[in-house]
């Protein structure tokens, strides 16, 4: 983001971006400021619609097993927690007026034991 701001900022990257947009009606002039202003808001709500997004995709990719598997056996034994807990991170519930969400380490947790449980079904299966 500070590449972003600093080119904003230098005078060559100015003068290129003057001469291009020469002849063309601008309906706002923009201080240097303002610019990097703007970067930093688009930025942030980049940011936000992406988290989004990876949010509806994981929550998606678990398709029916919320309903299929006892979520709160696999919050109690695998994270210690509470069933509330792991369905506040699965579905991005907003706790505390931050939006929940599972850690890089909870998430690997999280496919470890749907990969444990998903060994014990099929050991069970082939047991009928």
């Amino acid at each position: 983001m500070k590449q972003i701001t600093d080119n904003i900022k230098n005078p060559k990257t100015r003068a290129y971006f003057e001469e291009i947009t020469e002849g063309r009606e601008h309906t706002v002039k923009l201080s240097a400021d303002e610019l990097e202003e703007g970067v930093v808001q688009f930025d942030e709500g980049i940011r936000k619609a992406m988290e989004e997004v990876d949010r509806q995709i994981f929550r998606a990719r678990l398709g029916e097993v919320p309903e299929a598997v006892s979520f709160s056996y696999i919050a109690k034994k695998y994270f210690g927690k509470s069933r509330g807990w792991l369905m506040q991170k699965v579905n991005g519930n907003i706790v505390n007026g931050k939006q929940a969400s599972f850690t890089e380490d909870e998430r690997k947790q999280f496919r470890a034991a749907l990969q444990d449980l998903s060994k014990q079904l099929s050991v069970a299966a082939l047991a009928f």
